[in-house]
């Protein structure tokens, strides 16, 4: 009873995001007629469909987020080696973010992530003397990036207490580089893998539609008996079943 309320009252919010993932939105839709015109041969059963287009929005806005957060990594640890390079060439932590903030926004032009939004809503709050730490913390708190917490915590620490910034910040970035160097290394050999999942997935839908287009009325009997119906639905099952366990399969985290 109280999972029903809980869902009840997550609707409302659920459909107001999905305003905002009209793309996510039509593919799920696409995906769940192609579904009922070739498990079923009856379009119209998409109504019955219509609930598990949460889990699939709930499991695409999960892709996207991860994707931003790989990317996120990706520019933070760029700035830790600007900032880094600039902290050893003499520039005040202010300047080092400055320069790699010029530097990620002339990087990636047009293409502006987060982060580069951030560190320029930074500089700017740097211009009335607003200190750097309390700064690194607010950016750190609104991104909930745990690398640039830690790193918005360390500068906090060597400012109150004293300490060899330059010296503690290289072994960051060095750190969060080898870090990163071995989750890439982690997917490109994982890559394949990934690959032959995709197409094993993919695979049963596609030999079904070959057999229908290439054979009209072979799956007669399967779409108007009820026993051909629930084989239907058991097999459907079964592959959805088979695609969850294959994306956790190949899911490794570094």
């Amino acid at each position: 009873m109280q999972i029903m309320k809980h869902l009840w009252k997550e609707f409302p919010n659920e459909i107001r995001q999905w305003r905002y993932e009209k793309k996510q939105l039509l593919y799920g839709i696409l995906l769940g007629l192609f579904i009922c015109w070739l498990f079923y041969d009856r379009i119209f059963l998409i109504m019955f469909m219509a609930p598990f287009l949460f889990p699939w929005m709930k499991y695409q806005r999960k892709k996207k987020f991860k994707k931003q957060r790989e990317n996120l990594r990706k520019d933070f640890r760029e700035m830790m080696l600007l900032i880094s390079n600039g902290l050893s060439v003499g520039y005040s932590m202010e300047n080092a973010l400055k320069m790699a903030c010029a530097e990620l926004k002339h990087q990636q032009q047009q293409d502006e992530s987060l982060l580069v939004k951030e560190l320029e809503m930074l500089t700017t709050s740097l211009k009335v003397n607003e200190p750097v730490d309390k700064r690194l913390l607010v950016m750190a708190d609104r991104i909930q990036l745990e690398e640039l917490a830690q790193f918005a915590e360390i500068v906090s620490i060597v400012r109150r207490n004293g300490g060899n910034l330059i010296e503690i910040i290289g072994k960051s970035a060095d750190h969060l580089n080898q870090t990163m160097q071995i989750k890439e290394e982690i997917d490109t050999m994982t890559a394949a893998k990934r690959m032959e999942k995709k197409i094993m997935s993919i695979m049963p839908y596609g030999i079904l539609l070959y057999v229908r287009l290439a054979t009209p009325g072979y799956f007669e009997n399967l779409y108007e008996s009820i026993p051909g119906i629930l084989l239907s639905t058991v097999s459907l099952a079964l592959l959805a079943v088979a695609n969850v366990w294959a994306e956790r399969v190949v899911a490794i985290e570094a």
